[in-house]
């Protein structure tokens, strides 16, 4: 057959336009639709078909079409009030007909049974004959579809077709094409077209007048699927051979991402903390020169008043000097505390000798201090590192362990300098031990500077605890690059 000839009737056959408002007893159409009109059209000729023959309808459907559907029965000339208030045309809410059946969100088979054969046992009353029909629209699938429930559907459509095992009806559903437009709607498509007796495509094939046309557009759509089969072949090389960098590609993005997500949210929390520890701090501080420095300078501002008054009480000389004495050591103290001097002058060693002893005189706790024979100058950050640590873990023992003895050990080796900080207090429980190790929001904020410190040096925290006390174990190498060290200004 050359390219300008027509078709003959037999090839023709192939693409038939049927009428489809037509009905029997026994069919389950599928309609497809791209404007509402075409559907509220093709509906009025299969509902008032069965109402001019004094058969039953059911409609369920959504509002916007039951009311179209009802505006143009009525200007074809039905009384569709009448057919209501006979039970002839029963139209219902998809939604809610819906809901009455679905469990969990997939339809129970025996709750449909009962809501769909109440329904079918009404409109089967009041239809007329002696032998009474019913036909029914259900755009209930449809709803399951557009909400991305699409083997629900097609559970419902099955659900349907045992229904019509037993039950005489004609039923027609319908979807709207333009919900089935992803390249994975294909199998779901397929399968359900298959649980229907016959299909309406879309109004882009039916409209069209002749079979020649119609002939013409399958011929057409062919072309494109085979076009479109290739395109998708040569994609699927294509992403073949780009597969295994983008997944690596993705791996790294993805653990990048989270590696920043993380340090984002540990800087932000450091951030606050570091806050919360200067207001701290500084209460801290504050409180010391009001109770102790405040104190003596108040008594000595009342000697020198008296000794105005007074020049030769040599007694009132004698305790003004005394509290001089006294102001010049807590300021000292307190120096010393913010930065001792001689972390600069001598290193680690003496800082935390001289620290843990003023400590234990403060708070009555045994405390000893093991450095070794070789603990040599260290890096000035990590010194400061390991000096604030101490200073943390010590008021950390003073405050919570109950604990009467404390051992701190500063140890190194080629590799690395090792803190230890062991007391024989009540222990740290399972599960807030725990949260300290992964870093959880039970750290307070001296841990999590600490935490901080160690980790920006390359170092590692662990705490470890029993029924016989707490251990503090920091470990900080010692051959890290000097470009990676913050330095002390």
């Amino acid at each position: 057959m050359s390219i300008n000839t027509l078709p003959g009737p037999d090839a023709a056959s192939f693409a038939p336009l049927a009428n489809w408002h037509d009905h029997d007893q026994h069919s389950h159409v599928v309609q497809f639709y791209g404007d509402d009109i075409f559907l509220v059209d093709g509906l009025c000729r299969f509902i008032g078909t069965a109402l001019s023959g004094g058969d039953a309808a059911i409609v369920i459907a959504t509002k916007a079409h039951r009311d179209a559907l009802f505006e143009r029965l009525q200007g074809r000339g039905f009384d569709v009030p009448r057919a209501i208030e006979q039970g002839r045309y029963l139209p219902l809410d998809a939604a809610e007909t819906l809901s009455k059946f679905m469990r969990r969100g997939l339809p129970d088979a025996r709750r449909f049974a009962d809501v769909i054969g109440d329904v079918f046992a009404q409109a089967r009353a009041a239809a007329e004959g002696d032998h009474p029909r019913v036909v029914a629209f259900g755009e209930m699938v449809a709803l399951l579809w557009e909400d991305g429930r699409g083997q629900a559907a097609l559970l419902v459509e099955q659900l349907w077709n045992d229904f019509a095992r037993i039950h005489s009806f004609s039923l027609r559903c319908a979807y709207p094409i333009r919900t089935f437009n992803h390249h994975e709607h294909g199998d779901l498509f397929l399968k359900i077209c298959h649980e229907h007796s016959a299909v309406i495509p879309c109004e882009t094939y039916t409209a069209l007048d002749n079979n020649n046309d119609r002939l013409r557009n399958i011929s057409q759509l062919q072309q494109k699927a085979e076009a479109l089969e290739t395109e998708k072949a040569e994609l699927k090389r294509v992403e073949h051979a780009l597969g295994e960098n983008e997944v690596r590609r993705q791996q790294a993005k993805a653990e990048l991402e989270s590696a920043v997500l993380q340090r984002t949210a540990a800087l932000r929390r450091l951030s606050a903390q570091v806050m919360n520890l200067q207001d701290s701090e500084r209460r801290r501080i504050a409180r010391e020169l009001h109770d102790s420095l405040g104190q003596y300078l108040a008594g000595l501002k009342l000697n020198i008043n008296l000794l105005r008054q007074v020049p030769l009480n040599t007694g009132l000389w004698t305790e003004a000097e005394e509290l001089l004495g006294q102001c010049i050591a807590e300021v000292r103290t307190l120096s010393y505390l913010l930065h001792p001097p001689m972390m600069d002058e001598a290193g680690l060693v003496s800082a935390a000798q001289w620290y843990v002893e003023g400590f234990g005189q403060r708070s009555g706790l045994k405390v000893s201090l093991d450095t070794g024979d070789d603990l040599e100058r260290l890096p000035d950050a990590v010194e400061l590192a390991l000096f604030r640590a101490l200073q943390e873990a010590l008021s950390n023992v003073h405050r919570h362990s109950g604990a009467s003895i404390v051992d701190v050990r500063i140890l190194r080796d080629a590799e690395q300098v090792i803190l230890e900080v062991k007391d024989n207090g009540r222990g740290i429980p399972r599960e807030l031990l725990l949260s300290l190790n992964d870093g959880g929001s039970a750290a307070g904020v001296g841990l999590a500077g600490m935490r901080e410190r160690v980790r920006e040096l390359v170092g590692e925290l662990r705490l470890e605890s029993d029924a016989t006390g707490s251990l503090l174990r920091i470990t900080i190498p010692v051959a890290v690059d000097a470009e990676l060290v913050p330095s002390n200004d």
